[in-house]
């Protein structure tokens, strides 16, 4: 399966999501996708799995996440929402031959007024155990950290070893975010340690796309280092890590509250002049209005 890390400290979220894609078949592609949904600019969701939810194989996973939370304003109506829409969706697929892995995981990780991390996994497999048979049924699963920790970890989709994982993310990046620029040297590990991975496991790819979520915001708004692969702790904000290095088109998640949800965000700077940046963006859904009332006559 393709691959999702989630890193959770009081503080601070990063999430990095590989855009590998994978078919009912059990197959895997490689498109112009984002995987992540950056929701009410203070959660970030991922998903490993199936990438393409309906039927017809048109719509996207990552799409219809955002279509679904943007309704949403707290975590729990938002996560509740996403394991009793996502049963409905996977039921609606056909059976049988090339439709025999559906399996889906999504992970919310973020901070609202409550200002601690709140994160939560909902999904229709183990990733321990074989394709399950009833793969309709999605868990919800609240993630939290364990006693004596600074940072908790999860890992949605391809397994690590129990050597990687000890090693590199329970030592090496609660240490680094510690540090002087320790965001984005973090996100860099999490990034390398998903295309050493790829290197045995063809499901995961080699780009990533990284979103943080820090617990304290200075306003209300998803943003982009356009002169350079970083993150920051002052606001939401996301990069993109192209395999072939640094590149000034920057691929944004999807947007997804109020009521909007919005998708293909490209933060692009003029490499010439990067004061020059252009942002754009589709919309896939806008608030609906109130029904008209029928007039009383006063």
């Amino acid at each position: 399966m393709t691959l999702i890390q989630t890193v959770t400290t009081d503080d601070l979220v990063i999430q990095v999501a590989d855009r590998r894609l994978s078919r009912p078949d059990g197959s895997v592609f490689d498109d112009d996708y984002t995987k992540l949904v950056c929701w009410n600019t203070s959660f970030t969701v991922g998903f490993a799995g199936l990438a393409r939810i309906d039927p017809a194989q048109k719509k996207s996973t990552s799409e219809w996440l955002a279509e679904t939370l943007c309704d949403y304003a707290s975590f729990e109506d938002g996560v509740d929402a996403l394991r009793y829409w996502a049963s409905g969706q996977i039921g609606q697929l056909p059976t049988g031959k090339g439709w025999e892995d559906k399996r889906l995981g999504i992970i919310i990780a973020g901070f609202d007024r409550r200002r601690i991390p709140l994160v939560a996994e909902i999904s229709n497999f183990d990733p321990e155990a074989p394709i399950p048979a009833n793969q309709n049924e999605f868990k919800c699963y609240r993630i939290r950290r364990a006693p004596g920790h600074s940072a908790s970890f999860r890992i949605t989709g391809a397994a690590l070893t129990e050597k990687m994982y000890a090693n590199i993310l329970l030592r090496r990046v609660p240490r680094m975010l510690k540090q002087q620029d320790g965001i984005t040297r973090a996100a860099r590990l999490m990034v390398a340690l998903q295309r050493r991975i790829s290197e045995d496991n063809p499901g995961v790819g080699r780009h990533a796309m990284a979103v943080a979520i820090p617990r304290e915001r200075t306003m209300p708004a998803v943003l982009s280092n356009l002169d350079a692969p970083s993150l920051n702790t002052m606001n939401s904000n996301f990069c993109y890590f192209d395999d072939a290095g640094f590149n000034y088109k920057q691929l944004g998640p999807h947007m997804a509250g109020g009521g909007w949800a919005w998708a293909d965000f490209v933060a692009e700077a003029d490499p010439s002049n990067p004061d020059m940046q252009k942002v754009g963006g589709r919309v896939l859904k806008c608030p609906q209005p109130p029904p008209q009332a029928e007039s009383t006559g006063c």
